[in-house]
């Protein structure tokens, strides 16, 4: 961060933020149109959300690739990689529809998940360009944006669907993906720049073994349990939602405002607790502690609206929607205070590792979630069981967040 020009580094928070946006919105209108997609090619539904499930697979994949991917390209080339994962697939996507080609479509949604090469690079640049003391702040903004693009994309597909057709709401998505893309891209060179940080140094290059130099630390792994249940909360509400909904026999209109509503909520959650948390660890004697107690009470919500889900029958549709609403608040509270967390206990070229390790063996689970609560639950008529998982998962989290408020932060 340049001292003349102290607020690039947050513009830099509003274009991945505006990514972040657009980006998961593509996921999400998938699912709207599960059945659709399946008539059309002619399969099962549950073939329609494997393809998801693939799709998370390669996106865990892509996040556990991005250091040493991030070394070898820089950051401006990483993020474009991103970008050309995540917007080439939605014009292709339709076209596979259009001429009944499973392969393809398979191919096309891995394609899509290894999008996530980049995510870890937008953190670990935000990070590193915004004041430490913000640090929750700014990772809140970027993080609440990204997931919050995925209730937004179901609202946009069920207003958009009945009058254009479903092809269309993958197009226009593209199209929204690349213009915000822009933006990020020049903000990415201009700042890095500034720093010097455009793209890996030498000395990175040659350093090898990166990610053996965090693995060897228990605190990576208990962040990677504290992540866990936001990842796996996520992707149930996100991907599986939709579905739910639908099997509960209540409109895309309904479902789409539902998602719109969620969208609202993570953003509003994350964002404060990213303030919050800053505010609290500014004035505590122990810092980790503070955020990560902080953190874990956003667990301990959503593990109680989790179980109270399970009790609300599926027609119920404001009671489903309070509940929804309360399980994704408690996660993204605790995802707002999170990724403040590795850069007080890693720093450097560490850092990177270590947010990209955590991101990619969090987001395990990412294609787990929906599988167990969408596909093997769900579609056998299982769904509370799916939402008791839910909160099973977010106990796991808290007892993690626990353990890390005892560890004595210290950048390494």
């Amino acid at each position: 961060m340049t001292k003349d020009k102290p607020y690039r580094p947050w513009l830099l928070v509003a274009g991945y933020s505006l990514l972040g946006i657009s980006f998961p919105a593509a996921v999400t209108q998938f699912t709207m149109f599960v059945p659709e997609m399946a008539a059309a090619l002619e399969v099962d539904t549950r073939l329609i959300l494997l393809a998801d499930s693939l799709r998370a697979v390669c996106l865990v994949a892509a996040m556990f690739l991005s250091g040493p991917v991030y070394r070898k390209l820089g950051r401006r080339r990483t993020i474009c990689l991103g970008v050309l994962f995540q917007t080439l697939p939605q014009f292709l996507l339709p076209a596979a529809v259009q001429f009944r080609s499973v392969p393809f479509f398979f191919i096309f949604k891995a394609m899509q998940g290894c999008n996530a090469v980049a995510f870890p690079v937008y953190l670990s640049t935000i990070t590193a360009c915004v004041p430490p003391g913000s640090a929750g702040l700014a990772t809140a903004i970027f993080n609440g944006s990204f997931t919050a693009g995925a209730g937004i994309g179901a609202w946009l597909s069920g207003i958009s669907a009945p009058l254009l057709g479903f092809r269309w709401t993958f197009y226009s998505l593209g199209i929204l993906c690349l213009i915000f893309a822009l933006p990020a891209l020049y903000l990415t060179g201009s700042i890095a720049d500034d720093n010097g940080t455009g793209r890996a140094t030498n000395k990175e290059k040659k350093q090898e073994g990166i990610y053996a130099a965090v693995i060897r630390r228990p605190i990576l792994w208990f962040l990677i349990l504290a992540l866990s249940a936001n990842t796996w909360l996520t992707q149930s509400v996100t991907v599986d939602m939709p579905v739910y909904l639908d099997f509960s026999g209540i409109s895309k209109i309904l479902t789409g405002n539902l998602m719109l509503a969620i969208s609202m909520v993570i953003v509003a959650a994350s964002v404060c607790a990213g303030a919050f948390s800053d505010f609290c660890a500014a004035r505590s004697g122990n810092p980790v502690r503070t955020r990560a107690l902080i953190l874990a009470g956003g667990y301990a919500l959503s593990a109680a609206a989790a179980v109270l889900f399970t009790f609300v029958p599926g027609k119920e549709f404001h009671l489903l929607a309070l509940c929804a609403c309360l399980m994704v608040f408690g996660s993204a509270w605790a995802a707002g205070v999170f990724w403040a967390l590795p850069s007080m206990f890693f720093s450097g070229s560490k850092n990177l590792g270590a947010t990209a390790f955590c991101s990619g063996a969090s987001n395990i689970v990412n294609p787990v979630a929906p599988l167990v609560t969408g596909v093997l639950l769900g579609s056998a008529g299982y769904w509370q069981a799916g939402w008791l998982v839910c909160g099973i998962i977010s106990l796991v989290s808290l007892a993690a967040g626990i353990v890390i408020s005892r560890m004595k932060g210290q950048p390494s």
